[in-house]
C-alpha cells in the first residue's frame, strides 16, 4: 500500500485488523508508527521477504497493540534503528514470525509476552546489540525455534545471560549458536524441557557452567560444540535424560 513511499509518521486507526505484507516496507523515512486506542489488530504480516514494516529504518520505536496474535515473517527486519519494542499490557500475541526482527542492530532488550507460545527461526537473529531478553511472568512459551543454520537468537552477540521458561519443552536446532558474550544460561524451575537441539549453543565462547533439567530426554550433536569456556555440566536431580547425541564428527560436548 505504502512501499518504499516518503512516508514520515502513521497512525493505524482502530478498526484496523490487518496490516499487510509489505505494507510500509522500504518506507526510509517512516519515524512514527502509532496504533489508535483499542486496537482491533490481529496480524502484522509478512513473508520471506516482504515484511509489513522491513527495511523502516529510520524507525525507532514501536508498541505492539495487546490485540496483535501474529507477527508475521520480516514484520520489522532490517529495521536498523529500532531500538524499543513493546508489548502492551494485556497482549494476546502467540507467534513471533520467522526474521520478524531480524538484523535490528539497535535493539538493546526485549520482553516476550505471555501469551507467545512460539519464536521461529531467525526471529531476533543478528540483532547485534540485544543484551537483554526476558520472558513476563506465566510465559507460556513452548518452542525457541531453529533450522541448520539460523536460529531464533543466533548471533546476538551482546547477549550476556537467559532464563529459559519453565514451558519451554523445545530449544531448537542453532538457537543461541555464536552468541559469543553468553555466559549464564539458567532454566526456571519446573521446565518441562525435553530437547536441546542440534548446535542449540554452538560456539557460545563465553558460556563456564550450565545445569541441564531433570526433564531433558535428549542433547542433540553439536549442542554445545566448540563451548570452549565450559567446564561444568550437571544433571539436574531425578534426570530422564536418554541421549547424548553426536555423529562421525560432531559431538553433543566435543571441543569443549
Amino acid at each position: 500500500m505504502f512501499y518504499q513511499s516518503d512516508l514520515r509518521s502513521v497512525v493505524i486507526p482502530t478498526n484496523v485488523t490487518t496490516v499487510g505484507y509489505s505494507a510500509f516496507k522500504r518506507c526510509s523515512s517512516l519515524t512514527t508508527v502509532t496504533f489508535e486506542k483499542e486496537s482491533q489488530l490481529k496480524t502484522i504480516g509478512g513473508d520471506y521477504y516482504y515484511g509489513a514494516f522491513s527495511d523502516c529504518t529510520a524507525l525507532t520505536s514501536i508498541e505492539i497493540p495487546a490485540s496483535v496474535e501474529t507477527i508475521g515473517n520480516t514484520a520489522f527486519s532490517d529495521c536498523s534503528s529500532l531500538a524499543t519494542v513493546t508489548f502492551e499490557k494485556g497482549s494476546r500475541l502467540k507467534t513471533i514470525g520467522n526474521n520478524a526482527y531480524y538484523r535490528c542492530t539497535s535493539l538493546t532488550s526485549i520482553e516476550i509476552p505471555a501469551s507467545v507460545e512460539t519464536i521461529e527461526k531467525k526471529a531476533f537473529m543478528h540483532c547485534s546489540s540485544l543484551a537483554t531478553v526476558t520472558f513476563e511472568k506465566g510465559s507460556q512459551l513452548k518452542t525457541i525455534a531453529g533450522d541448520s543454520y539460523d536460529g531464533a537468537f543466533s548471533d546476538c552477540t551482546a547477549l550476556t545471560s537467559i532464563e529459559i521458561p519453565a514451558s519451554v519443552e523445545t530449544i531448537g536446532n542453532t538457537a543461541f549458536s555464536d552468541c559469543s558474550s553468553l555466559a549464564t544460561v539458567t532454566f526456571e524451575k519446573g521446565s518441562r524441557l525435553k530437547t536441546i537441539g542440534n548446535n542449540a549453543y554452538y560456539r557460545c565462547t563465553s558460556l563456564t557452567s550450565i545445569e541441564i533439567p531433570a526433564s531433558v530426554e535428549t542433547i542433540e550433536k553439536k549442542a554445545f560444540m566448540h563451548c570452549s569456556s565450559l567446564a561444568t555440566v550437571t544433571f539436574e536431580k531425578g534426570s530422564q535424560l536418554k541421549t547424548i547425541a553426536g555423529d562421525s564428527y560432531d559431538g553433543a560436548f566435543s571441543d569443549c
